[in-house]
């Protein structure tokens, strides 16, 4: 069972209306999908909001894998906002690997639930590639990017 919900002590006026929302893995609608989050810029201000996400994502029994985070947070601070550091893996690209290269091989084999990554740019092809890969491993995808300037 996976839950779903606010930290308390964040919110500590408001404690009797935070939702504690169960799921089963198997019925889960996000397994086999692709989520795209698109930030203004890359000055980082959005790592705070990803937190509770972030934490949400390490609670299940698979692994949880960051494919090159734009920052590396101190190990003090992911575990104050409850992420469980024994379910994450954290890839980084090199020459013969890329970012997508990377994500798409972690979303493919079944053993991660989740797989967040930061590729820059996607291209239509690469997105339904990932997607394809989702789907193939039973995984959620969550490729976070910045906004592209026309």
């Amino acid at each position: 069972m996976m839950a779903l919900q606010a930290n308390a002590s964040l919110f500590p006026k408001h404690k009797e209306h935070i939702v504690q929302l169960k799921t089963d893995r198997s019925q889960s609608n996000l397994a086999g999908t692709v989520t795209e989050i698109v930030v203004k810029d890359d000055n980082f201000s959005n790592i705070p909001m990803l937190m509770p996400l972030l934490a949400q994502l390490s609670r299940d029994d698979r692994w949880f894998v960051w494919i090159a985070p734009p920052v590396l947070l101190p190990k003090h601070l992911l575990i104050e906002a409850g992420i469980d550091l024994s379910k994450v893996i954290l890839l980084n690209p090199d020459n013969k690997h890329s970012t997508y290269e990377l994500a798409q091989q972690a979303l493919s084999t079944g053993t991660s639930h989740a797989v967040i990554s930061w590729p820059g740019y996607l291209s239509e092809e690469e997105l339904s590639g990932l997607e394809s890969a989702a789907k193939e491993g039973q995984s959620h995808g969550i490729v976070i990017r910045r906004r592209q300037h026309s």
